[in-house]
Order: C-alpha cells, then structure tokens, then sequence
C-alpha cells in the first residue's frame, strides 16, 4: 500500500538549511565537550602551522646563513650545534678563549663566530620546537578525536532513541498505511546518513575552518599582498560549489527513495518467502529486486557524479592557486620586490600547501553534508508526523470497569468508505459479546475503537458512563487484554513473553498464570524449561503453544475487557481444545468481546452482535438469532456444524 502524501501527514515541512539546524539541536547538551574539542582542534591546527612556518628560520637563519660560513666553522657546527654537547673532546683540545659551555670557537674574526652562534641557535630553537610538536601533537590529537567520538555517538544514541520513541507514539492508522520498507528506510538508512551531517560538522568540518582561519592568519603575517592574492579564488570556490548544492541534494533526495523502493522488495520477500517459493516465483521477485537496485544504482551514481564533480573543480581551482602563488612568490624573490626572503617564501608555500588540506576537506565536507541532507529531511519528516490520538488536558484516571461499556452513534472510516456507521451498542460488565458478520464489515475496527487505536469520526463510546477519550490511555489500557488471531511473540524466553503481561509479575505469578493457560503441559518436555527461546516471532514453538503463551500472557495482566479476535480459527481441532481449556481459565469475571467467522463457537455468548455494512443488522442471543431468521440465519446455513470432538465451548 502507499503511503499518504507527505504535506498531509508531516506536521511541518524541514527542508535544507532547516534540517542542518535541527540536527545541530543534538549537539546542544554537549556544548562544553565540544568546546574543549574547539580548543583542541585550534591546538592542532597551530601547530601544523608552526611546523609549516619553521621553513622560514630554517632558510633564513640556518640555511643562507650557514652556506655563507667557512668550511672549518660549518665542521664545529656539525659537532656543537645541538644544546648541551661539548664538541670532539678527544680530538680537539679546548680553546683558551673557549666559552663557559666548552663549546669551541672557530677561528676567524668576530663576524664569522657571530653568524656561527645565531645559525646554532636558531638550528636549536627549531629542533626544540619540533620535539615539541612531536610529541604534543599526538596527544592533542587522541584526546580531540576520542572527544568527536564520544559526541558523535551520544547524537546518534539520543536520535535512534528519538526515532523509537516516535514510532511507538504514531497511531496504528501510520503503520498500517506506510510501506514497512520506507519506514525501515527511514529508521536505518536515512538516521546514519542524517547522523554524518553531523559528524562531519563536528569532525573534520569543525578542524577544517579552525585551520583555514589560524592558517590564513599566519599567511596574512609571512605576505599579506600574497595572501591577498590567494584569497581571490575563495569566491570562485564557493560560486563552484554552491552551482552544485541543489543538484546533489535533489538526486541525494531520489536516490533514498529509490533506497526505501529496494529495501521495500527485501521486506515483502522475507515475509512472503513462503508464497514465492510455492508459486515458484523465485525468478520474477529476483528481476524484480534486480530492477529495483539498478535504479537504485542509476541514481546513486547521479549524486556520485555532481559530488565528483564539485570535488574536482574545487582541487583544480587549489592547485591553480597554489602554483599560481608559488610562481608569482619565486619571481618576487629573485626581483628582490615586496622584500620577500627566501624564508618568507618556503614558509608561505609550506603553510598553503597545509591549507590547501582543509580548503579541499571543507569543500569535501560541504557536498557529503549536502548529500546527507535528504536524509536529514526524511528522518524529520517522520519525527514530525502528528501522534494524532493525545490525552486530553483533563484527562483522568478510571479504576476497574464496574457498570459497562456503551457505543453510542459510532462512525468511522479509513479515509474512503465508511466502516462503521452510527453504531450504538450497550455491553454491561461481565458479559461475553460475541461480534460476527462478513469479512470487512467492520468487527475488528469496533474493538480497535474501543482500545482507542483510532478515533471515531462521530459519535463516544464510555466506559461506565465516561467518554474514553477523557481518560488517560494509560489508565484506559490497563483495562484491556488481546489474544489476536495470529500470535506473536518477541525473541525471548516463554517467561519473558508472559511476563510481558505485567512486568512486575513475580515467578510464582507466572508460573501461576502458565498452568491457568495449560503452557506448562508443554514446557515440561522442554529442556531449558520456561527459559527456553522461543526464536523470532515465536517461530520455535507451533501455533497452538504461541496461543497458549499469549493466553498467559493475558491471565498475567488479569484484565476487566478481554477481546479475543479470531484466536483459534487458524489452529487444528487438537491445538483448539487445548487453547480452549485455557480461555475458560481466561473468561470467568471480565467483559469479553469474542470476534469470530465460526459461528458454531459463539453459541453460548450472552449476546450475538451480527454487524453488516457497517452497521448493526441483528442482535440476541444464538437461539433468537437462529429463530428469527435474517443474516446470521444465513450465516449458520452456510457454515458446517462441527463434527465429533470439536470444542462446544465459548471459542
């Protein structure tokens, strides 16, 4: 089934920029983390700077300056320039006029041990700062990155939270109307693509612009007229990368769609593998799911291409510059113009080429945000859907049903034709209501109503004389048991799945509510006994074991309504006694509602409730019914009476 348009379901449109912001309102409950992370990136894009601006003291004071000593200078140079070492003690005997540190002095004149001594100190100063840089840089960079992650993952935590949160709260009309493979698209695919918006903000972006910042700043102190110059291709940049924004977020949008269409197929083909495989159709779902990812890959190669692209055209207008300035700095060297030393030069060439790194990852980063965007927008648009069924501001508690329960002029529709039209029916406490009729008119949608799954379009229905939509749904749930027609079950233990009647139900309350079902008659010829897994969906155990557990799980709840819809028309005769017994554990002192197609297991309800076309066509008991003809009369006709040992019981 499709899903609704989108503008009529989603609370409000997020788009772009909109999305950025409200992905960004994760991050706000670590607001000091990644400040410290702010501080630490500034630490490491300092020092990638300082290590790039060591070029100019290395060629102005140490280089040019050493190639200008004598020979037998550079030779003490070689053994005393490093702090702290006392020159070729065993081959050269100290000097009368050696200094206090011992370190020798060459001959010639002053000049030449001058320019000696400034060299050594500079060759000092740059191996001290590089041992710095060594070994803090390593640290700062473990502590920053171990912060982003920790960030990181708390956003994706507190958005996957968010989602299930979300899902649990839309009403039951969502998850029957939405495609199950565009929502998983939307909880799995899109909240990771959504969450590396955010990552790469966080990580590499945030690095990226502290960089760019501190790096332009080191290049306007070695040459602003340079740097001038470099800063003229920023504009080109952005025009470049701004013409493709719209294009990728545009295919990025298409290609997750396409992604929910394919994750759609797996899903319908896990579910029905049964079906494909009876009717032989293994061939036609495969070029169906292979049609399906090559449009899927068609599109994702269109998001590939722009993303390429923008990439592309961003390094070439890096390297155009890059060379551009390093030819333009060479030829002002060599004319001696804007007094650019050679230092001057080889530090501003090394700091470009350091800031070329983040200029191409914040290009980068920008277009996989833009690409992430979609998804940012799909993972709102789902957290934006209106619950649409919320407790009233007055809402209030009720205790156990005592009097009642009245439908009175009840009207609904999914939105076409109308399912139930001005029903009025009064069920006083304690009875056992059983509600027939053909498939479609509307049986199962009154007891939704009734657990207020979906609202009534007109008319109330109240429980001892209180519309329920002034209680609390808490208050109104703790009422009502369901034991469906299908038995589901989570992947646990049979214990776990009774307890989830009640979670604070003690072992002796479950054991309790187990033989009441008759589960221990067959959990005795278990191994691991109650603590056995039972598997995904309850695969592990037969139908008939599945219902028995979800019968305790309903004794376990001891509730005042028990609607019971279909719960035993797919099990065999053997495994419908032996459910049997344990619903008439189930039945004794509640309010029942007893859906059924077998009419010749409704006999002994206190009432018949025969429902047809929305409304209701007759109402008594099975003999009245039978007596005055009419559509159960047909009904009775058309089915078989049950043969020997079938359950002449309420189910």
């Amino acid at each position: 089934m499709e899903r609704p348009d989108d503008q009529e379901r989603f609370a409000q449109p997020t788009e772009g920029p909109a999305a950025l912001r409200r992905m960004l309102r994760y991050a706000r409950p670590y607001t000091l983390l990644i400040v410290i992370t702010m501080v630490l990136a500034g630490g490491l894009s300092g020092s990638r700077y300082v290590r790039a601006y060591l070029m100019k003291p290395i060629f102005d004071e140490i280089i040019l300056p050493g190639a200008q000593l004598p020979q037998e200078a550079l030779d003490t140079f070689k053994w005393s320039a490093l702090p702290g070492t006392g020159g070729r003690e065993a081959d050269q005997a100290p000097s009368t006029d050696a200094p206090p540190d011992g370190t020798p002095v060459p001959e010639g004149d002053d000049e030449t041990r001058a320019r000696l001594q400034g060299v050594q100190d500079a060759f000092g100063r740059v191996v001290l700062i590089a041992v710095l840089l060594v070994v803090l840089t390593p640290i700062l960079l473990f502590v920053r990155d171990y912060t982003v992650q920790y960030i990181l993952g708390r956003i994706d935590l507190d958005m996957k939270v968010d989602i299930c949160r979300k899902l649990l709260s839309l009403p039951l009309r969502f998850h029957q109307e939405w495609q199950r493979g565009d929502v998983m698209q939307r909880i799995l695919n899109d909240t990771s693509q959504a969450q590396k918006a955010v990552e790469l903000l966080f990580g590499d972006f945030l690095m990226a612009v502290l960089m760019i910042v501190i790096g332009m700043g080191g290049l306007i102190y070695v040459s602003w007229k340079l740097s001038l110059i470099l800063i003229l291709v920023g504009p080109v940049m952005a025009l470049v990368i701004s013409s493709f924004s719209r294009r990728i977020r545009k295919s990025a949008r298409r290609r997750q769609e396409q992604s929910a269409d394919v994750t759609q197929r797996l899903v319908e083909i896990i579910a029905g593998i049964k079906i494909i495989k009876s009717f032989r159709a293994e061939d036609q779902e495969h070029r169906g799911f292979r049609l399906a990812s090559r449009r899927l890959f068609h599109r994702a190669m269109k998001v590939v291409k722009n993303r390429v692209l923008a990439r592309s055209l961003v390094d070439a207008l890096n390297n155009f510059a890059a060379v551009g300035v390093m030819i333009l700095g060479l030829w002002l060297v060599l004319g001696g113009y804007w007094g650019l030393t050679p230092g001057d030069l080889g530090a501003f060439v090394a700091m470009t080429t350091t800031v070329y790194k983040p200029i191409r990852t914040l290009a980068r980063g920008y277009v996989k945000v833009l690409d992430a965007l979609p998804s940012a927008e799909r993972f709102f648009e789902l957290l934006d859907l209106d619950v649409e069924i919320r407790d009233v501001e007055d809402a209030i508690e009720v205790g156990r049903l005592q009097q009642g329960i009245c439908f009175r002029d009840v009207s609904f529709s999914y939105g076409r034709e109308p399912v139930l039209d001005r029903v009025s029916l009064d069920v006083a406490a304690g009875e056992v209501v059983a509600i027939v009729g053909r498939t479609g008119a509307g049986k199962t949608t009154l007891t939704d109503l009734l657990l207020r799954l979906y609202e009534p379009d007109e008319g109330a229905i109240e429980l001892d004389g209180v519309d329920i939509r002034r209680i609390r749904r808490d208050s109104l749930l703790e009422q009502f048991a369901v034991v469906t027609q299908e038995p589901f079950l989570f992947d646990g233990t049979i214990a776990e799945n009774i307890r989830y009647g009640r979670q604070d139900a003690s072992e002796e309350e479950i054991l309790a509510a187990a033989r009441a079902a008759n589960v221990d008659e067959f959990v005795r010829s278990l191994p691991e006994g109650f603590e056995t897994e039972v598997g995904a969906a309850g695969t592990r155990l037969s139908g008939g074991q599945r219902q028995r557990v979800t019968i305790a799980r309903a004794i376990l709840r001891d509730p005042a309504v028990l609607i019971l819809d279909e719960a035993t028309s797919s099990l065999d005769s053997k495994a419908e006694r032996s459910v049997q017994e344990a619903l008439e554990a189930l039945l004794p002192g509640r309010t029942v509602f007893v859906i059924a197609h077998r009419l010749s297991t409704v006999r002994q309800a206190d009432k018949i409730v025969v429902i047809e076309a929305g409304q209701i066509a007759q109402m008594g008991t099975h003999e009245e019914l039978v007596a005055s003809g009419g559509l159960y009369r047909e009904l009775v006709d058309l089915q078989s009476e049950p043969g020997p040992g079938a359950p002449a019981a309420l189910l």
